[in-house]
């Protein structure tokens, strides 16, 4: 483990990882960090639409969409202001240059398979909030590889934070085309005006609306350049953990996107279609009308 003196940073006690003092010193090398070491750490040109009139006057919580590996830095250079980033990644955190950059920058860990370490997010991030930052967070959870899904469901965390802080949410996407990385930040809007789960629906709207008005604008791709459409979407899952190697944590990005009720109850009606043992009277189950 290259980076053991980051250790602290996965206790669980808001006051043992965050202070006052801390933010203060990382507010004034904010500018620092989004305009030119969080470019500089990647190869690729980072094109931001900003929204320029966010308000002062109340915290915020950006809402990033996740599909790329430039998703940190980028989203680190489109808040336009200081914010802790709600991190995951431990192999890339303990193991990379990543760690340091992201701790003078200001971050809050969280260990994935640790049950005590993902309820102490929350605390942790209204404890930052409270004490005049922001946060950047990824509520997809995992890079989103799905096949059509512009933004996969949302954990709750966002809108419980938000609720229990006061903070207004703002959608933001990003995608890559080539060597250019384009980032949409959106107006920000009050979450908690909606019931938990319609809030989240409106939120994962935005980002997935915003998303498509990035790839309207700036994706070129055609259908001949796909070419074997299975191929080429399998080369591009490679080429995008390749990126990541080799601290891509396979066990938990395959693991930990969100799933609601409904989500693990379709997954138990396929456990058991799968144990049929098929004869004439139950034959009709495989009828495709009848596989939800």
């Amino acid at each position: 483990m290259k980076n053991k003196f980051l250790n602290y940073l996965l206790k669980n006690e808001p006051t043992s990882v965050i202070s006052k003092r801390g933010i203060a010193v990382r507010k004034s090398i904010s500018p620092l960090i989004r305009n030119v070491i969080a470019p500089m750490s990647s190869k690729n040109k980072y094109i931001i639409e900003r929204n320029k009139n966010l308000p002062n006057d109340r915290p915020l919580i950006f809402a990033a969409t996740h599909g790329l590996k430039d998703d940190i830095a980028c989203g680190i250079s489109a808040t336009g202001r200081h914010a802790y980033l709600l991190f995951g990644s431990l192999p890339d955190f303990f193991g990379t240059i990543d760690g340091p950059s992201l701790w003078l920058n200001g971050v809050i860990l969280v260990d994935r398979k640790n049950k005590q370490s993902r309820r102490a997010a929350k605390p942790k991030m209204n404890y930052a909030l409270s004490l005049g930052t922001n946060i950047l967070m990824f509520p997809e959870g995992t890079l989103n590889k799905t096949e059509n899904l512009i933004v996969q469901k949302l954990f709750p965390g966002v809108y419980d934070v938000a609720k229990q802080s006061g903070a207004l949410v703002v959608p933001v996407a990003i995608i890559q085309e080539g060597n250019k990385v384009y980032a949409k930040v959106c107006d920000a809007f009050d979450i908690t005006q909606y019931k938990r789960q319609d809030g989240l629906d409106t939120l994962r709207d935005l980002m997935a609306t915003a998303k498509y008005e990035l790839m309207e604008k700036y994706s070129l791709c055609s259908r001949a350049d796909i070419g074997n459409a299975k191929e080429y979407w399998q080369n591009f899952l490679d080429n995008l953990v390749n990126q990541m190697l080799p601290f891509y944590d396979y066990e938990i990005e395959n693991s930990s996107q969100y799933l609601d009720k409904t989500d693990l109850k379709h997954m138990s009606v396929k456990k058991q279609y799968k144990k049929l043992k098929l004869n004439k009277a139950n034959a009709f189950l495989l009828n495709k009308r009848n596989i939800l």
